[in-house]
This record gives C-alpha cells, structure tokens and sequence, in this order.
C-alpha cells in the first residue's frame, strides 16, 4: 500500500535503458529525449539515460535557461540541425524535450506540461515551491524515487497515444446496458467519503461517478491513469496520495486503487486520509454485486478487446479512426487494420496531431484537411460536435473517402450509447 515502495519495482524493469550517457550512440541514437531539472541545474528526470551521467547536460541546460531569463526573454525553442529543442519552465523546474522527427513545437510543449502535471501530481505544486525556496540545490530524486516507471510509462504513451493530444478521455466499447449497470451498481454502493470513483481499463474509461455540480478535469484524469495502469499497481490495494493539478495544485486528495478483474481497476477518490476502510468495503461490495450474471467476466472480456478493430466498422477501406465528442469530452479509437506496421501507425498518429495543430493554426479554423501519402491518405474533420481523425487506404479516391468518413460518422451516431459514457452516474 506504500506507494514509494510498490513503484520501486519499476526503477529496476527500465534500469537497462538508464544506463547510457548522452555521449553513447545508444542514447544519442534516440529520436526523443525528455528531461526535467530543477532551476539550480540539478538533475531530476531524464527517459533515457542515467540523471547523474547527464549531469553535465543538465547543467548546460540550466545555463541555457537562465541567460535567456536574465535578458527576460525566456527561451522556448532551438532548432539544431534536424533537432527541434523546446523548453518549459514553471517555478523551480525546468523541463526539455528534443526531437529529430520534426514534432511541432506546440505539440512538445504540450506534453512538457502534461509530464510536469504528472511530477506535481505526486509532489504537489504548494510543496515543490517550498522546498525549492528552502534549499535552491535540493535534490528532488530523494522525494520522486520509485516513481521513475510512472514518468517513463507517460512519456511513452505520449509518443503513440493521440489521446493525450485530443486532451479527452478515452472510453471503451461495450455494450450501453452492461455500462450503465456497472455505473448504477458504484453509485448504490457510495460510501459518504467517497468524492469520485471510475471504472477503468488500460486508461479508458468505463464509467465514472461524481458529484452533479463538479467534474475532474480531463488532464487530471490523464495523469491519474496513467499511474493506476501501471503494471505495479496490478495487484492488491493500493492507498496513496495524489495531487489534481488542475482541480487544486496545493494538495492532495486520497485515491484507492484496485484491480476487480485482471484488466481493470477500481479507482475511488477522496478528500479523507483515513477513509482506505470505507473505500475497500465500497470495493468488496463492488466486486460482490457485479459477480451476479457474469457481470465481471463481461466487463473483463470487454477490456480484453481493448478497441474496435475497423473491419468491424463493415466499411473497407478505413485502417484507423479517433473520434472526439466535443460536448461529452469524450474519444474512441479503433485498433490499427492488420497490414499497419509499427512505423507506420506510429507516422499515422504523427500526422494526426499534425492535422489537429493545422486545423486551429489559422484565424479561421479549418473544417477538413487531408495529406494523401503512398501508404495512406490521413484526414481530419471537425464541426463544431465532433473531431475525426482518420487514416484511409491509399488507393481510395478523395471522393470516395468522403462517402466512407460520412457512412463512418452515420455509424457513430448510431452506436454513440456504446462508444461513449453518455450519462455518467452522479449524486
């Protein structure tokens, strides 16, 4: 129930990729780097490579960052060669990504305040702004060891999720009258400590249960999670702290995690510290009242199909598609078509959150934008309901791929109860 302690397990599952030095082919041969230090040149945080071998980065990292600041001219961005370098500070941390793909610069500078929310979410905002203020050269290692997987999970994830991008909450397909059932059975079983709980499986979201006049911020959700998912907290119950930045960076709420079938977890929100009592009988009696009908071993073959494969959209042609409900907040994304390989879902969702950042660039937002490439053709459409993103098979003409994306959001009209959580339970 520790949480330093089960998240140490990780450090020694990543201890192979921590080993190299920026001066090493391996380390350098990477195509993404993120790193965290703190305003003193301290090293905090790196995904590749071994903090206290990176020391001397991290220290002209720091001196980059700082003579800009003395100009007050804060640096955001350097482009080296092939190299886009983007910077993000926020109080005592100082926050690097680096990439030779050519990611936009918006787009990495979004996922350093996404990497720094994860940080606060296990620190809190109020407390790094105190110890920095205490002691300038404090190294924050000592308070963040054993959470190294959680930051490096979430650094991967951004690399191939385009949810973090669409910043919406992933939802999983299942049948509307099993999710409802679920919902309504956490709701009857509410202990009065209880704030939020969510049903969730390898971070989609099955069902949530808040208060009516109060929702947690998607961003919030995402670093919550992407801890809860990790492999770590696979087993037993788990009680830690955790900060919501953006529902209050100053402290902390208590969270209870566990798993009530192999792929899913029972996550249970309060502001009480002592509440883990009330919280696991809220889980027992959970698990209990779902064990009628079989309804935890559907739930959990649900979250075995983990996503919608396209050829079950009935419509050849189509070898990916997110969906986002603007409204709802809300996403769905099928699984990738079978003849996709590795690099190229991974270009795929490249260009898609290059199509999203082009879409709103403009004075006048775009309403559809294509780029047809010899292995596909990637479109993104938005009104003023939903977002499309979606990758087509390249030997369909643009004319017919505006038929298929149009029978594809007939499709999502009519199965909107089951894509999507429509009416969370609330009290």
């Amino acid at each position: 129930m520790d949480r330093n302690a089960a998240a140490g397990r990780l450090a020694t599952e990543a201890e192979v990729e921590k080993l190299d030095d920026f001066g090493s082919a391996a380390w350098q041969g990477r195509q993404r780097h993120f790193l965290v230090l703190s305003s003193a040149g301290k090293p905090i945080y790196t995904r590749y490579g071994s903090e206290s071998q990176l020391s001397t980065l991290m220290s002209a990292v720091q001196a980059i960052v700082s003579s800009f600041g003395d100009m007050s001219d804060p640096v955001r961005s350097l482009n080296v060669g092939q190299q886009t370098i983007v910077f993000y500070t926020n109080g005592p941390l100082y926050l690097l990504a680096a990439s030779d793909r050519g990611d936009p610069e918006e787009l990495l500078r979004n996922e350093l305040q996404l990497l720094h929310s994860q940080i606060v979410s296990i620190l809190t905002r109020a407390q790094l702004t105190r110890i920095f203020e205490q002691r300038s050269s404090f190294d924050l290692r000592q308070l963040l060891g054993g959470t190294e997987g959680i930051l490096d999970q979430l650094v991967d994830r951004l690399d191939v999720d385009f949810g973090f991008a669409l910043g919406s909450l992933d939802t999983l397909w299942m049948r509307y009258q099993l999710r409802e059932r679920i919902g309504k059975t956490v709701l009857a079983r509410r202990p009065r400590e209880l704030l939020y709980a969510m049903v969730v499986s390898d971070m989609k979201l099955v069902t949530l249960v808040r208060p009516r006049k109060h929702s947690l911020h998607p961003a919030d959700l995402h670093v919550l999670f992407n801890m809860a998912t990790c492999r770590v907290f696979a087993s037993g119950e788990h009680w830690t702290p955790v900060c919501f930045p953006r529902f209050n960076d100053q402290g902390f709420l208590h969270v209870y995690i566990s798993y009530v079938t192999p792929r899913v977890a029972l996550v249970l929100v309060s502001a009480d510290r002592d509440s883990f009592a009330a919280l696991a009988q809220c889980r027992a009696h959970v698990c209990e009242d779902l064990a009628h009908d079989d309804m935890l071993q559907r739930l959990d073959d649900a979250a075995a199909q983990r996503a919608l494969h396209p050829r079950e959209l009935g419509m050849r042609g189509v070898l990916q598609l997110y969906y986002r409900d603007k409204v709802l907040v809300q996403h769905f994304g099928t699984r990738f078509a079978d003849s996709v390989a590795d690099e190229q879902q991974r270009r795929i969702v490249n260009a898609y959150k290059r199509l999203r950042l082009h879409m709103a660039s403009g004075q006048k937002p775009l309403r559809i934008v294509y780029c047809r490439r010899s292995f596909e053709t990637v479109l993104a459409w938005q009104s003023s309901a939903f977002e499309l993103y979606a990758a087509i098979a390249p030997e369909i003409s643009v004319k017919n791929m505006i038929r298929l994306v149009n029978a594809v959001l007939e499709w999502i009209k009519k199965e909107e109860d089951h894509l999507f959580v429509v009416n969370a339970p609330s009290y």
